[in-house]
């Protein structure tokens, strides 16, 4: 193992122990047990199929992604086991799960698989940060925080940008590349070969539509995702209006997205769910107890899908392009 991901594994037990000691000292084992008791099932139910539904989308999306050749229910079952490893190994193992899953099926290629999986994360990323900060000026952040999300709004803005040109110029990129940089050595040629393909399968996000047809599926999906936490939100019987409810999940959300967040998420999630909730008025003890059913929760839903996943088979199915 190398100094960077040693490191990053190190921060990452830091950050659980941390802020897992921090959680459990402030949680009201009292608050608790209330919003146990006082939890709704039927909205249990209810945000387990919204999440389904999500990943579904994801699963099209992704097929998109590689110009089809696989079936949308193989990349269903891949999603699950990603999913799961993301949450519960460390160092974002679902990621390297799912480049080796697509590569299994041998309909797509290395450079392929790699490009479809970063023009995911970026467009991931970009939808999951859009939804709360369209909510935040009608939350109750919005009067003590205003300034600091315009910066966010920006942000968020610029990287569109940046994905749009990468997006518009990544064949000429990679045609930069290959010339530049020819080597004798093996590796250099792997790497170039790779970075190569990869931008390549970025640039067939302009044809047939493509861009359209998938940015319109993540914000479909990530819309799915909000809604499944709102439906958990609702069920404990918090008292949140929408816009401070979409901006109080985008906070475990984005947690769930940092190198941090591995082994379950244990403290991390629980602290950003506290903090988020605490910023639109819910009290530390309520917020931080809400963050530990929420997170169970959820919890039980990437299990519940991984145990599902064989059901989906392994049938590598040839699908038409896309």
């Amino acid at each position: 193992m190398n100094r960077r991901k040693l490191l990053q594994l190190l921060a990452a037990a830091i950050a659980t122990v941390g802020l897992g000691y921090l959680v459990i000292s402030r949680l009201s084992f009292g608050d608790l047990e209330a919003l146990a008791r006082g939890f709704d099932f039927r909205f249990l139910a209810l945000a387990f199929a919204i999440y389904l539904g999500a990943n579904v989308l994801r699963a099209h999306r992704f097929r998109m992604l590689v110009g089809g050749g696989v079936s949308a229910r193989t990349f269903l079952r891949i999603i699950f086991v990603q999913n799961f490893m993301n949450t519960f190994l460390p160092l974002r193992a679902g990621e390297v799960s799912y480049l080796v899953m697509v590569h299994r099926t041998g309909s797509v290629t290395a450079g392929r698989s790699v490009g479809s999986l970063l023009a995911a994360r970026a467009l991931d990323f970009l939808a999951a940060v859009l939804i709360p900060l369209a909510a935040s000026p009608l939350s109750r952040a919005f009067s003590t925080n205003g300034r600091i999300l315009a910066w966010l709004c920006a942000f968020v803005l610029t990287g569109s940008l940046v994905l749009a040109v990468a997006v518009a110029r990544a064949e000429p990129i990679a045609n930069y590349l290959s010339e530049r940089l020819s080597s004798k050595r093996i590796w250099v040629i792997r790497v170039v070969t790779l970075s190569g393909d990869t931008l390549r399968s970025l640039s067939q996000l302009r044809e047939r539509h493509l861009l359209s047809r998938v940015v319109l599926l993540s914000l479909g999906c990530w819309v799915l995702i909000y809604a499944s936490g709102y439906a958990l939100l609702a069920g404990m019987g918090l008292d949140l209006a929408l816009p401070d409810a979409l901006f109080a999940y985008g906070f475990p959300v984005l947690a769930s997205m940092t190198p941090i967040y591995m082994f379950g998420g244990f403290g991390v999630y629980e602290g950003s769910v506290g903090a988020g909730l605490a910023m639109v008025g819910v009290g530390v003890g309520p917020a931080l107890a809400s963050g530990l059913l929420l997170h169970a929760a959820e919890l039980g839903f990437v299990v519940i899908s991984l145990l599902a996943a064989p059901i989906l088979g392994r049938d590598g199915a040839r699908a038409e392009s896309v």
